[in-house]
């Protein structure tokens, strides 16, 4: 595999995860999905791993500009 096969295979993954994640989010927010009141526990769980997961790719994005900048 070459490496830019390889970086828009990166680039498709985070693009595809981040709008899925904003995504579900925003239907949660603005009420378009609404859950049973014994779901609360598991989904603000849930979401907390998920936002983890956010927080590691945007890491990998900023930690990988810096190298190539060096």
């Amino acid at each position: 595999m070459t490496p830019r096969l390889i970086s828009a295979a990166q680039i498709g993954l985070s693009v595809i995860f981040l709008a899925g994640y904003f995504g579900v989010l925003a239907t949660f927010l603005l009420g378009y999905i609404k859950t049973p009141a014994e779901w609360k526990e598991p989904l603000i769980a849930l979401l907390g791993v998920i936002t983890g997961s956010v927080l590691t790719i945007v890491g990998f994005w900023f930690s990988r500009s810096r190298e190539s900048d060096g």
